[in-house]
């Protein structure tokens, strides 16, 4: 298998079990190893710590391996997120600034984001910047040990469309402006300087490119049409249309590349289903600040067994789950990741028929465009045809409106939402508060204007950066 997932640690006891281990055998261990020591404690604690990678390690063949299961791991906790205290992912924080998700809990960094106000201090934000850097940066070192010892891997391919998912999540997330700092194989650290949001996609898509080349190579049409998948969604960023379409054309519509979790420890839970679900932090919202979209009236009402309660449309199931974290809201969880082990979709074949339809539309294909929603649509039960007389009718700003309401449904907490938010103003010539929450929030108070996320404070270390060249979608 190549998903992000292969790499769930499933044979590690729990955190339970590893308590008892160590009382029943680490005890005598540590007693045995001071015994030989005697009194020299230097000698005891100058040891080599084997979980450790060093830049070294990147020399020997066999840790290849590891430097790929670093770049997955990193990947999953940062686009996915974990359980335990981290809601940091770039799905959960990309959809609470969009209209995707409304914060339940306490925390005024996550109501920040919510009501489109965000600090370059706000802590949870620098911690998802933190992590998606570390992501990127396993990636690219992943990358290098494949380059030195097995250059032409599908694994190779694989880590070099991670490096690109994530530089697109960057371009997706924050403003236009952003450094990209790195360690140099040799130890060295470089500042980055700051680029563009184009130069970030156009990072993004030397990325993948490099990727397509390097899965050709190996043969493994899987890793190739991860590649293009995510080539045609930073041209899509890019407002590259004949480009975005030709690279999802030679994607199929059941390709699925996925990050899948695992119940074995807290880190390699579903991020979104603990968050939203386990915990009750973020909840799902109905026209988000007065015009996001309804998703609970669209989508189907259920019980938290799953029980159908009103028929609605089957992509967004949802139920009623009691007081929130804040006990001022009620909670409004979901059923898409109805467990901590269900797996996160992070590209599909579905996103390739949206890219296709959406270029048909921009070409003034209407008939093209119809007949893929369609197909789309043919394969869910529950979800009828558009027929030709409806869709003649709208005006093309109502087309517009249409298909983004279908990649809302179809990529729902996939990360998508926030970028396409973007896009409308910045290729649709839409207003900010026409598409963002901005007319009542649901916890009192007014909205800001963020459009995307400021970069951390952290960043100021860097003295290539001193601010957003803008914040504009």
């Amino acid at each position: 298998m190549s998903e992000v997932s292969d790499m769930s640690t499933t044979n590690i006891p729990s955190s339970r079990g590893r308590g008892r281990l160590l009382g029943a055998v680490g005890l005598a261990t540590l007693a045995g190893v001071f015994a030989l020591a005697g009194c020299d404690f230097d000698r005891v604690l100058d040891v080599d710590d084997p979980s450790t990678a060093q830049l070294e390690d990147i020399d020997d063949p066999e840790n290849v391996p590891v430097f790929r299961a670093h770049a997955v791991g990193e990947t999953q906790v940062a686009y996915a997120g974990r359980g335990g205290a981290q809601d940091n992912s770039f799905i959960l924080m990309s959809g609470l600034l969009s209209d995707e998700y409304e914060a339940s809990g306490t925390f005024t960094t996550r109501v920040e984001v919510d009501q489109r106000n965000v600090q370059t201090t706000n802590a949870t934000v620098q911690t998802t910047y933190r992590l998606m850097h570390r992501a990127r940066l396993a990636a690219i070192r992943a990358d290098r040990a494949y380059e030195q010892h097995e250059a032409g891997a599908p694994g190779q391919a694989e880590v070099q469309a991670l490096a690109g998912l994530m530089m697109n999540a960057f371009g997706e997330m924050f403003c236009s402006g952003q450094p990209f700092s790195e360690l140099t194989p040799d130890g060295e650290f470089i500042y980055g300087e700051p680029l563009t949001t184009q130069q970030v996609f156009a990072e993004a898509i030397d990325w993948y490119q490099m990727a397509g080349n390097t899965a050709a190579e190996a043969g493994s049409a899987r890793m190739e049409h991860l590649a293009s998948l995510g080539l045609a969604r930073a041209h899509l960023n890019r407002g590259e249309w004949d480009q975005a379409a030709a690279a999802a054309s030679t994607v199929p519509t059941g390709f699925e590349y996925v990050i899948l979790h695992d119940g074995a420890t807290g880190r390699q839970w579903n991020g979104t289903w603990n968050f939203v679900n386990n915990v009750a932090r973020w909840r799902i919202p109905d026209a988000a600040g007065g015009n996001g979209l309804p998703y609970r009236t669209l989508g189907t009402e259920a019980t938290a067994g799953g029980e159908i309660i009103r028929e609605g449309d089957p992509r967004v199931v949802w139920f009623e789950d009691g007081p929130a974290f804040d006990n001022q809201v009620t909670q409004f969880s979901q059923l898409r990741f109805a467990d901590r082990e269900d797996p996160t979709p992070i590209a599909t074949g579905v996103e390739a028929r949206l890219i296709e339809a959406e270029v048909a539309l921009r070409q003034g294909d209407e008939g093209s465009f119809l007949q893929i929603h369609n197909d789309l649509r043919a394969q869910m039960n529950g979800l009828e045809p558009f027929s030709e007389e409806d869709v003649a009718e709208f005006s093309p700003q109502e087309l517009v409106d249409l298909h983004f309401q279908e990649r809302a449904l179809w990529l729902w907490q996939t990360g998508h939402r926030l970028g396409d938010l973007r896009r409308l103003i910045r290729q649709y010539d839409r207003t900010p508060d026409d598409v963002f929450p901005s007319q009542e929030y649901h916890k009192g108070g007014a909205f800001g204007s963020d459009v995307n996320f400021p970069i951390p404070v952290d960043e100021e270390n860097n003295p290539n950066f001193e601010a957003c060249f803008d914040r504009e979608a």
